[in-house]
């Protein structure tokens, strides 16, 4: 397996500096990989003790050489600047097999550094170079040692957007050698475990559930019993996947650890298992023995910061206030149309669906399932048509470090390149 650096300039990564956050999402996602990456950092590096950024997680070397950068005047000792990061380069990446760089050819303040990556280069044809540049680079002189600003660079630019590609072309004189900029927003994935100190209980269950990679993502606290109708939102889980969607359902079974729970939870994966999503279809109380008794409130609300509809199919209910806090977390919200309490709270804030209840029977003719699917085109449509929850949706699945991986890992395969 390859081995990858990340050549920074940092000296401290709480600022909350967005390279640093770049950076940060690189490293986790090498490690997810299986690599084990190297950062090089300025050696008076500081890192808070809970931090990625420790000899324990990472291969940190804090080597980089410290002096004071101006973005102007070229400093009287310039060259002897730059041998000093060279020599600390040449030590540090004889092992490494592609460096990844952070704005090192873009910004004015690196022109030393910009200076010894080339230099260090020239002696080493084998190693790939990745320069990731963070804002839109402008044209200029060729003249030593602002050129190196303005000059192809040894390896390939990674740019986050096609838009701008022949601007970075021209900034930096690729004309014939258009090829040396890739586009990738995978160094700008967020995860969306990562964004908020989530419980660890949290972080286990969205994991386990594979919540994050729902089209529909679904959480659905209750203890259970026949009148909270789960069967209903199954059923619905199976139309959403003959759509062609992907469903996540997780069952938060509240103090359901009973004889009679969990032969009714063996029933409901059983119908799971019938209507094909029976992986889409998890308890809490399965995943982890820490929800035998229940799950904190907070974890409750935290997975619903990772879901986008929350179904109340309850047969009797006075008030629902899970359904409530469903909506303070941006959740599109399912009621039951057959009890009137959830029309008079709630009005137009929720659609409905006619799940039944104690005061009205339903019966779904021809088929149940039937039914069911064609009102799982319903919340598509309802999700489809909100920018807001179709667009965290996509955040949340398709630009997260998982998802972006595959664009990630084969640009550590691309052919080393010279200036």
């Amino acid at each position: 397996m390859k081995r990858v650096a990340l050549f920074t300039t940092f000296y401290e990564v709480v600022s909350g500096y967005s390279l640093v956050a770049v950076a940060e999402t690189q490293l986790r996602m090498l490690l997810d990989g299986g690599y084990e990456p190297v950062a090089l950092v300025q050696e008076n590096f500081s890192a808070p003790d809970d931090s990625l950024w420790r000899p324990e997680v990472i291969d940190l070397r804090p080597i980089i050489p410290f002096m004071h950068l101006s973005g102007g005047k070229i400093a009287e000792d310039f060259d002897e600047r730059v041998d000093k990061i060279y020599d600390a380069l040449k030590e540090n990446l004889a092992d490494v097999d592609v460096c990844i760089t952070h704005d090192i050819i873009l910004q004015s303040f690196y022109r030393e550094h910009n200076m010894a990556m080339r230099k260090y280069a020239k002696e080493r044809p084998d190693l790939l170079w990745l320069h990731w540049i963070h804002s839109c680079p402008s044209e200029g002189t060729d003249e030593y040692p602002n050129g190196c600003r303005h000059t192809s660079p040894p390896g390939y630019i990674a740019y986050p957007n096609s838009s701008d590609a022949p601007m970075v072309c021209r900034a930096y004189r690729l004309a014939g050698k258009e090829w040396k900029v890739v586009t990738t927003r995978s160094g700008h994935s967020i995860d969306p475990l990562a964004v908020s100190e989530y419980h660890g209980l949290t972080r286990d269950l969205a994991k386990k559930s594979d919540l994050i990679e729902g089209d529909v993502a679904v959480v659905y606290p209750a203890r259970l019993d026949t009148g909270k109708q789960p069967e209903k939102i199954i059923r619905l889980m199976a139309g959403v996947k003959k759509m062609g969607y992907a469903p996540r359902l997780l069952i938060v079974d509240w103090q359901s650890m009973g004889e009679r729970f969990q032969t009714y939870i063996n029933k409901l994966n059983e119908l799971a298992e019938s209507l094909g999503v029976a992986d889409e279809v998890n308890f809490s109380s399965r995943l982890n023995d820490e929800c035998n008794n229940g799950v904190p409130r907070r974890v409750v609300l935290e997975l619903m910061d990772l879901s986008n509809v929350y179904i109340h199919p309850s047969r009797i209910e006075t008030y629902s206030l899970v359904a409530h806090e469903a909506m303070l977390k941006g959740n599109l919200v399912v009621l039951n149309f057959d009890l009137p309490v959830m029309r008079e709270i709630y009005g137009d804030s929720a659609i409905y669906m006619d799940f039944g209840s104690d005061r009205v029977d339903r019966t779904y003719a021809p088929d149940e399932q039937m039914f069911w699917n064609d009102e799982a085109g319903r919340i598509i449509a309802e999700l489809k048509h909100n920018r807001v929850l179709w667009a965290q949706t996509k955040a949340r699945k398709e630009w997260s470090p998982r998802a972006q991986w595959s664009q990630f890992q084969p640009l550590l395969h691309l052919t080393p390149v010279g200036e």
